[in-house]
């Protein structure tokens, strides 16, 4: 009796430890999946003075960054993070895990993140993408663009940069600013009196040709046009023009766009606008100041290969507007 007695007890313990077991399983698969997020893309996330980790749990849950609350907050516990979460503004990629968003969030450093502006964008552009990336709050960055006098449009140099979460417009301008006058002024400083000339063309050239020799026979052609008091018909004009009034597509143009009231209007103003229409590169600007002379009057952009089609005269470029823009 005293056999089976024992081997009832050992039963019992081993059910007891293998259901103690599966407990134990059942929490880790659960806790795991807990933890994964609900949405892939990264967003912005802020811990505001007075939150507890309960607090910031929980808005990890309504953000996607996590499926349970209950779990991250067991996290931050367990990890001795719940009472050193620190205050501030943050892009977290929720693919990253609760682990290192827990790390990020008890570390507290100023983020910064990595913003790229692409070679020929506007304020507006560089607005968008400032906002996107929370470097600034929408619209932000135009409203004070707009402020400056003179206007900064085409001296925010377009390149790769580092910036703080939450910055403001003038420290951002500012490294733009300095940015163009490293990269961008000694370029145009060696024809100092055509600096603005130079850069309003290149700010055209870098919106309508890709190629940076086509880029030279067009600034020829448009200088050939203003020298003869022949209107540019720049359509890129026209899009900044949609762009300024707060238009979020280019195309189709209507015939309504070509009579915009406006100087930036190359088709209603002869000689070149007001100011740039965008932010050059270096490649633009170099196009711009070493202008090739041709026999070429008028242009176009092939939408299929990005090529541009040269015509010498009236005739033959409204044929290559029929073949290459059924217009």
């Amino acid at each position: 009796m005293q056999f089976g007695d024992d081997l009832k007890i050992k039963l019992r313990v081993r059910l007891v430890l293998l259901c103690f077991a599966g407990l134990i399983l059942g929490f880790a698969v659960w806790f795991a999946a807990a933890l994964k997020p609900v949405l892939a893309e990264k967003k912005f996330f802020t811990v505001s003075g007075g939150d507890g980790f309960r607090d910031v749990a929980e808005k990890l849950e309504a953000g996607g960054f996590v499926r349970s609350d209950l779990a991250a907050k067991m996290f931050f516990l367990i990890s001795g993070s719940a009472f050193h979460l620190q205050p501030g503004s943050y892009v977290l990629d929720p693919g990253d895990g609760v682990p290192k968003i827990s790390a990020i969030l008890r570390n507290g450093e100023k983020q910064t993140v990595k913003v790229v502006i692409p070679e020929g964008s506007s304020i507006y552009d560089i607005d968008e993408i400032l906002a996107k990336n929370f470097v600034v709050g929408k619209g932000e960055f135009v409203a004070w663009a707009k402020t400056q006098s003179p206007a900064i449009e085409g001296y925010l140099f377009p390149d790769t940069y580092d910036f703080f979460l939450e910055s403001n417009s003038e420290e951002v301008a500012g490294r733009m600013r300095a940015n163009f006058d490293l990269k961008a002024k000694p370029i145009l400083d060696k024809d100092p009196k055509q600096v603005t000339r130079n850069l309003i063309l290149a700010s055209l050239l870098e919106k309508e040709v890709p190629d940076f020799k086509d880029r030279q026979v067009v600034a020829g052609v448009l200088l050939k046009r203003i020298k003869v008091g022949m209107p540019l018909q720049v359509d890129a004009t026209i899009c900044y023009l949609k762009e300024m009034a707060g238009e979020k597509s280019c195309y189709p143009f209507s015939s309504a766009d070509f009579r915009a009231n406006s100087p930036y209007n190359t088709y209603l103003n002869r000689g070149l606008p007001p100011g740039p229409i965008g932010n050059p590169g270096t490649e633009s600007i170099k196009a711009a100041m070493s202008p090739i002379a041709s026999a070429y009057w008028f242009y176009l952009s092939d939408p299929a290969t990005g090529k541009t089609i040269f015509s010498e005269t009236l005739d033959i470029h409204a044929s290559n507007r029929v073949k290459y823009l059924k217009k």
